[in-house]
């Protein structure tokens, strides 16, 4: 905003703010408004020749400010703060709906003052319908997991792993929740893997208190990462996004690893030509038999 918008904008804010906090000293009210007091000064000297029309000493406002603390008298047509702007009134329906759908259901307290509370901003802005906004993960999985964490516990968890492309139930330990690129990630112990694991928490559909094994035993196998290389023949969003490069180095080749043999196969197939696979030699021998049967299979269309 222009100088004159925001000194505008400080004055309204004065008001009701000098009204609530009655003989304020001059330096801290211009600290409250991060000012210096010459600035504030001259902001209260227009204020005092501010008010209804008429214009008169009975219409104006009575404001004292000489001796270093202020008030102010006569004032109550700018008694309450501005009006939000319909934005801002927007922005809080829209969390106080996420903060009401995460509420535990024993703070029927909360969720009252929250619709009463909605209810009169819906009426100021004049929205006609209830403003709502839909988490991609659900609170009750959210609240599993911060439960779990405090006490120390076990979860029995259903997950969709983009990986196998597989909806799998797993018993996990968690140990913490992390954001990143816009997502929340879950850090467990996996007792399905017998290693450490990461989740992304809005592919996790449900998640109910388990009792964590004492003794394990040993699986057949053991999951190990798979060490692979790929080409880049084109630099695109979906080839980023997909192999977790931020910048695809194009005719360059990437060393990356995975748990998955399928997600391997797959992710490579479904680049479309921008990658391909260098190593290992079984899983690109693997691609090109699955390229060649889908190939025939069109001919044969």
């Amino acid at each position: 905003m222009s100088a004159p918008l925001i000194r505008t904008a400080r004055l309204l804010d004065l008001v009701p703010f000098i009204n609530s906090h009655q003989g304020i000293s001059l330096k801290d009210l211009a600290n409250h408004f991060e000012v210096t007091t010459k600035q504030m000064s001259a902001d209260l000297m227009t204020l005092w020749m501010c008010g209804l029309p008429g214009y008169t000493h009975l219409e104006l406002m009575d404001l004292e400010f000489e001796s270093g603390f202020v008030t102010i008298r006569n004032a109550e047509t700018l008694a309450k703060p501005r009006t939000i702007t319909f934005q801002e009134g927007v922005a809080l329906l829209l969390g106080l709906d996420l903060i009401s759908s995460s509420l535990p259901s024993d703070r029927q307290d909360l969720s009252a003052a929250i619709d009463s509370l909605r209810q009169r901003l819906t009426a100021k802005l004049g929205v006609p319908v209830k403003l709502s906004v839909v988490p991609t993960t659900s609170a009750g999985i959210l609240a599993a997991i911060a439960d779990a964490i405090k006490e120390d516990s076990g979860l029995l968890i259903r997950y969709h792993s983009i990986y196998k492309d597989e909806i799998s139930e797993r018993s996990v330990k968690p140990i913490d929740i992390y954001e990143s690129e816009g997502h929340q990630y879950l850090r467990a112990y996996c007792f399905t893997a017998l290693d450490h694991r990461e989740f992304r928490v809005d592919r996790i559909d449900r998640a109910n208190p388990t009792i964590v094994p004492v003794h394990l035993e040993t699986p057949n196998q053991v999951l190990e990462k798979i060490k692979f290389s790929i080409s880049i023949k084109s630099s695109s969003r979906d080839v980023a996004e997909r192999f977790g490069i931020s910048h695809p180095p194009i005719g360059e080749s990437v060393e990356l690893s995975s748990y998955s043999r399928q997600w391997i196969e797959r992710s490579v197939m479904a680049s479309g030509g921008a990658t391909s696979l260098s190593s290992p030699s079984e899983i690109r021998s693997d691609i090109s038999e699955k390229a060649q049967l889908m190939l025939n299979r069109y001919k044969q269309a």
